[in-house]
């Protein structure tokens, strides 16, 4: 069964998340809105003993589960009921863990003085950018500000030209989930820069998903390892 997140059910909640990837995104954003947000909404499912089985949240009509048995009926079911309009388990067809480097980069953090720069690289080409800037801003501002995710960027020619961010965290792990580099900019070396100097300088387990062969290849080719 499914059930509302409650104070007295934090704890088990949170444990669940440590370990799991899709688990520390709705980490963080827990971290972020709290509770009574209005918001962001969070859920768990428990077994017959109790146990937390899974998490949920839901923003922006999407409703996001990290759950060790999936029962996507129910979860439809569930998702209908309380309104959310698709579903994402956060999922994807390549997951990949950093095991190292030789190359050492100590690039500049992102931070909330330069998070609309890098809102920029970003959404390069997404026409409708200007649409959601508003909402992703004060999202990725507070989080960054807080300590909650983190990144790296690299300026060229007076502006910032590669990004890669962190979209959720825990103790124990981080999954790096936003790495770009403007089109101008692309095959010199600044994707991979960013990407090991962010993940060098959290001094955590460091993961990241794709469903792109092309990009699981550069991965593996930067110092990662597919599990």
């Amino acid at each position: 069964m499914i059930r509302l997140l409650t104070e007295d059910r934090i704890n088990d909640f949170t444990r669940f998340c440590e370990k799991r990837l899709t688990g520390a995104v709705i980490y963080t954003r827990f971290l972020t809105y709290g509770l009574y947000s209005g918001d962001v909404f969070f859920w768990y499912s428990e077994d017959e003993e109790g146990n937390v089985k899974g998490v949920f949240s839901m923003l922006d009509g999407i409703l996001l589960a990290c759950t060790e048995e999936t029962d996507e009926e129910e979860i439809t079911l569930f998702a209908r009921t309380v309104g959310a309009m698709s579903v994402t388990y956060g999922k994807a067809l390549y997951t990949l863990k950093y095991t190292g480097s030789n190359c050492v980069y100590s690039e500049e953090d992102v931070s909330g003085e330069n998070i609309k720069d890098v809102f920029d690289v970003i959404f390069e080409a997404d026409a409708c950018r200007k649409d959601f800037f508003e909402r992703w801003y004060t999202d990725a501002s507070h989080k960054i500000r807080h300590g909650l995710i983190h990144g790296k960027c690299i300026y060229a020619d007076g502006i910032c030209v590669s990004v890669a961010l962190t979209s959720g965290e825990t103790d124990s792990l981080a999954v790096i989930s936003s790495v770009a580099t403007r089109e101008k900019y692309r095959k010199k070396g600044f994707g991979e820069r960013v990407v090991l100097s962010l993940a060098q300088s959290l001094g955590k387990e460091i993961y990241l998903m794709t469903d792109n062969e092309k990009t699981k290849s550069w991965y593996e080719k930067t110092g990662f390892s597919v599990l």
